[in-house]
């Protein structure tokens, strides 16, 4: 089971080094078992100790390193690769071992003694130039001993020294905060929409219309859904002029007739509309042409077609963008480097460049997808077109925007340049660049379209030109005029309705609706019931209403509404209480003149047959008379005494001493005292009722106004129910009017700012400058005095802070610096990580190989008892397994990691993220741990590894045999992703030099052998060029840049920092 694999894993081992088996031993003991089962159970023995096994010996032998001596045995004399190139090519020869720690020492940066000194060991003086800086600045800077183009900087204390050049910068910014409070502050108070005189004056008005609304009620008008019918109209002029194709007409007139019938469904039937629309059962046609004779096709606005694509654009635009951003990028940069050009202007190449190529391969894997070409002739053209027309949309978006930035940033510059103190005033600079921006987006607002179409008509995007050139004349020409004319269509804010009863049931309107159809109909009253009286959900049958109201409705259009209210809410109201109190109550009430007059039962309210539309009595609105009360309670004494009288005597007392308590109670208390109260109490309720509702009745001419005048002044001064903006204050409306508008904000305010406008801001403007001027002649005078008395006599360069020096800058002081390498310590540190990762495939080997026989016993009791439903017990000879794999792991692990300790660098992560290369040493390493990789890792790492080789490759992200790439990624596991950014010109760095002890020799010979091979390090092209503040942009699309139907159509970039 297993020789096949044991021998592939050992196959870098001489014989004599190679494990060595030993045969498992099985102990069994069957004492009075029959003899059938010893023989089965000898012969599984049998077979078990032929296959399976145990280590007998296990030598441990780690691969030879290749910086230490006695490096050069076995595989590495003999071993070929590639076409005969021998591995002893690699520095895994005799050599005195290297320690890897003493490869980078950090340098001291501790100085500053030997800088205050001179050649003489003297404090160093203060020369002319350093005194000449401290005059200006405040400052002085020595150059460095050991780190050549580096200075220490030391900054002097306010105390002693503060700088003509710091001094008049104080001087402005004091200059500035006084303008400020003048043309900002006070001119504030002013104009501005906060704690001013014009806000007073806003705060009056509105207060004013407030008492005036709440008294006699402004008109309140507003236009509703403004940018709604925009929208819907930009849509019709957009399509108004396309004509359908000859042979689809029949289709738009199934189309048509489809939509009229659903619009008069929606009328009649509860449904959604737009689940239904978007799959109609009638063909939808989606090639039309323009007046021109221009074929529109539009058949990506059909929701399956882009269903269907979707996975296919989906799977397209992910595959792009792997496998060539990296290589093209940095080769971009490094040519546009070549030219000399600035870094914003190689960015915005760059970034350009590396979207068009991605572009270009989505394009041309769209064209020819079979999914997609399978959707009908013409899409994948349609959907490239799509693409292409919504990124040169968001590209002219991009230009205007950037236009923009650029007038910004150079009125910015001018205004800095002509107004040295008003440019330090950050509200007034605020509100000059708004108005920059204002007026550009004035005189520019065509702009993007007007780019847009230039860009689509040089791609040849017909279709886009003609629906750009329709939306720019639209917004161009129909849509002010289109602006003005529905601004003028106001609408009220609220509207009120007044509700009057109809008095008979014979003036009630009934109405008929049917399949959207409305129509009055008689009205009849019926004595003949019906069993259907609420609106029936079949749309086939007629639905019957029944109006008892008449409505009026008033609005906030018209001044004086609040008292046109008054008089319908007066007018409604009281018709209303006339008919309650003159016709509901004393006549169809239970205590009504009728219900004490009518010998029978009436039902005074009427409903409405849903089969013919007729009036009927309804059946719960029976109301009892006197006559029917009576009758019905003497009816319930009937009942109960007959109920008595059946019932058996089967008591306690017996019915002969009951009977008479029944009769008292029945005919006494019930039938003597009910028939009283029905006969003397009944008429008088129904009377004492009746002819006080009438009274009101009559008098309701009188009270109702009363009424309503005081529900009004409750609005005014409580809270107004009729209030016409509902996110309005409703409560306390004149309060808030007299004491915060006109009171507070009307009359206050405008006192406190004019005060503050002339008299404060001015008072504070002035102490400002003159505190400023004087600080600063004093300053002056004060740096003087102390330079010559001081610092010129006695100044000398410190070897430490103190309280009047602070040394600012230097080498080691700042974050922004590097550390650069020969390339020879970057060659030394990969050849250790060659090492650690032939380690780590040695480990996953060995260490499948120590489990193997743990493996091939658990198959081997797995298949010979596994349909048994027997188990692995975990122990005697497989425990004794265990046992001897786990001391050899740990032997192995211990071994292993004393390896890895002398193979660490000792780097931190701060050293390691600053640890660099000039850009021809970088390409030197990458070449050279290439050729090592392709020398050293086929045999000794990949051949290790479980995978295959194109499976590695792909983990890695890289094509198969792309060494260079490899090597790139090895570096950045080393050090950092900034170690293939090369060092520029003008970056800060120290040299971080190996030990004198440690020998280099080697690797200096394969790094000249670099230099004078064939082709030179250019053989791998531009690897990595300093990139210093450039930002390029990993490609993106998204995929709703597709699809016509989407609100947000974009393309966006995912940004990565580089540099």
């Amino acid at each position: 089971m297993s020789g096949a694999r044991s021998n592939n894993n050992n196959n870098h081992l001489p014989d004599s080094l190679e494990p060595e088996r030993e045969p498992v031993k099985f102990d069994v003991h069957l004492r009075g078992a029959p003899d059938e089962v010893v023989q089965l159970v000898q012969n599984i023995k049998d077979v078990a100790e032929q296959f399976l096994y145990h280590w007998k010996t296990f030598p441990l032998v780690l691969p030879p390193s290749l910086s230490s001596a006695g490096a050069t045995g076995g595989d590495t004399g003999s071993a070929q690769h590639d076409g005969g190139v021998s591995l002893s090519s690699l520095p895994r020869r005799l050599n005195k071992h290297i320690n890897l720690r003493d490869l980078f020492l950090a340098p001291s940066f501790d100085e500053l003694d030997a800088v205050a000194v001179d050649g003489k060991g003297e404090p160093r003086r203060l020369n002319g130039k350093h005194l000449e800086c401290i005059r200006e600045r405040g400052e002085f800077e020595v150059e460095s001993l050991n780190f050549p183009g580096q200075v220490h900087k030391w900054l002097l204390s306010q105390l002693l020294q503060k700088g003509t050049e710091r001094s008049r910068d104080s001087l402005l910014n004091d200059l500035a905060l006084a303008l400020r409070f003048i043309i900002v502050t006070a001119k504030g108070r002013l104009v501005s929409h906060f704690f001013s005189l014009y806000q007073a004056v806003r705060s009056l008005v509105t207060g004013l219309l407030k008492l005036l609304d709440i008294i006699i009620g402004v008109p309140s008008l507003q236009a509703h859904n403004l940018e709604t019918k925009i929208r819907e109209e930009r849509w019709q002029y957009l399509v108004a002029e396309l004509v359908c194709r000859s042979e689809f007409e029949d289709s738009l007139e199934l189309l048509c007739g489809f939509v009229r019938r659903q619009l008069r469904r929606a009328t009649t039937e509860k449904f959604e509309v737009e689940r239904e629309s978007s799959h109609p059962p009638v063909p939808v046609p989606y090639l039309f042409l323009t007046p021109k004779g221009v074929e529109l096709d539009l058949r990506l606005f059909n929701r399956d077609t882009m269903r269907r694509a979707l996975p296919a654009l989906v799977a397209i635009l992910e595959r792009e963008t792997r496998g060539w951003f990296l290589h093209f990028r940095e080769r971009l940069i490094s040519e546009l480097r070549s030219q000399k050009l600035p870094d914003e202007e190689i960015e915005r190449e760059v970034n350009q460049a590396v979207m068009k190529e991605y572009l270009q391969r989505v394009y041309t894997s769209i064209l020819s997808h079979p999914d997609l070409l399978a959707l009908g002739e013409g899409i994948p053209q349609l959907l490239v077109q799509q693409a292409q027309s919504v990124v040169l949309m968001h590209r002219a978006v991009e230009n205007v925007q950037k236009k923009l930035t650029k007038t910004k940033d150079s009125l910015k510059q001018r205004i800095e340049y002509m107004y040295p103190v008003f440019s330090r005033i950050r509200p007034w600079m605020r509100d000059k660049l708004r108005s920059a921006e204002n007026h550009f987006i004035e005189e520019c607002q065509w702009s993007a379209h007007e780019e847009a179409l230039m860009l689509c008509t040089s791609q040849r995007l017909h279709q886009t030109v003609y629906f750009l050139n329709r939306d720019l004349t639209f917004m161009r020409e129909r849509e002010p005029v289109l602006l003005k004319e529905l601004r003028k269509v106001k609408t009220p804010t609220r509207s009120f309705q007044w509700l009057t009863q109809i008095w008979f049931p014979s003036n009630w309107i009934v109405r008929r609706s049917f399949q959207g159809q409305s129509e009055v109909i008689p009205t009849v009253q019926s004595a003949t019931a019906t069993s259907i009286t609420m609106p029936r959900s079949d749309p086939s049958q007629a639905v019957f209403l029944v109006e008892k109201e008449v409505v009026r409705t008033t609005t906030t259009r018209w001044p004086m509404w609040r008292w046109i209210n008054y008089c319908h809410r007066t007018w409604s109201w009281m018709w209303n209480a006339m008919f309650f109190f003159g016709v509901v109550i004393p006549w169809c009430s239970p205590v009504s003149l009728r219900a004490l007059l009518c010998v029978e039962p009436f039902m005074p309210d009427l409903e409405l047959s849903q089969v013919n539309g007729t009036l009927f009595p309804r059946k719960s609105s029976l109301t009892p008379t006197l006559a029917s009360r009576l009758l019905s309670l003497w009816r319930h004494i009937s009942k109960s005494r007959t109920h008595f009288e059946t019932k058996p005597d089967t008591g306690f007392i017996g019915k002969g001493f009951t009977r008479h308590l029944n009769r008292l109670w029945n005919y006494l208390v019930k039938g003597l005292l009910g028939t009283l109260c029905v006969v003397l109490i009944f008429p008088l309720v129904c009377f004492v009722t009746s002819f006080c509702s009438l009274a009101m009745a009559l008098t309701a001419f009188i009270w109702m106004p009363v009424v309503t005048l005081g529900l009004h002044l409750f609005m005014a001064l409580i809270c107004d129910l009729d209030s016409p903006d509902p996110t309005r204050n409703r409560y306390l409306v004149i309060l808030e009017a007299i004491l915060w508008n006109i009171g507070i904000q009307g009359g206050i305010q405008p006192v406190l700012a004019l005060f503050v406008a002339f008299f404060m801001c001015p008072l504070i403007s002035v102490t400002i400058l003159t505190v400023g001027v004087l600080r600063y002649w004093c300053r002056l005078l004060w740096d003087t005095a102390s330079f010559h008395l001081v610092i010129k006599k006695r100044g000398r360069v410190p070897a430490s802070d103190s309280f009047v020096v602070k040394r600012i800058a230097g080498p080691g002081l700042a974050s922004n610096y590097f550390y650069q390498v020969r390339p020879e310590q970057a060659l030394a540190a990969f050849e250790a990580k060659l090492e650690l990762d032939e380690l780590a495939a040695y480990q996953h080997e060995t260490e499948q190989t120590i489990l193997q026989p743990q493996k091939d016993f658990s198959q081997f009791v797995e298949a010979c008892f596994g349909p048994f439903s027997a188990q692995l017990s975990k122990t005697g000879p497989y425990l004794c397994l265990q046992k001897e794999g786990q001391d050899l792991m740990s032997a192995l692990h211990e071994k292993l990691e004393r390896r890895r300790r002398d193979l660490q660098t000792g780097l931190g992560v701060a050293v390691r993220s600053k640890i660099k290369l000039t850009t021809l040493e970088l390409k030197i390493a990458i070449q050279q741990a290439a050729l090592m990789l392709e020398r050293f890792y086929p045999l000794h790492v990949l051949q290790r590894l479980p995978i295959n080789e194109e499976d590695y490759w792909e983990s890695k992200g890289l094509s198969v045999h792309d060494w260079a790439g490899l090597a790139g990624l090895m570096y950045a596991d080393i050090f950092s992703l900034d170690f293939l950014t090369p060092l520029d010109e003008m970056d800060t760095k120290f040299r971080l030099e190996p030990h004198q002890q440690v020998d280099l020799s080697r690797y200096t010979e394969m790094v000249h052998g670099a230099e004078l091979g064939t082709g030179g390090p250019d053989l791998l092209g531009p690897v990595y060029a300093p990139r210093g503040n450039i930002q390029v942009h990993s490609p993106y699309l998204e995929v709703s840049a597709f699809n016509p139907r989407s609100k947000v159509t974009a393309t966006n970039r995912k940004q990565e920092k580089r540099g």
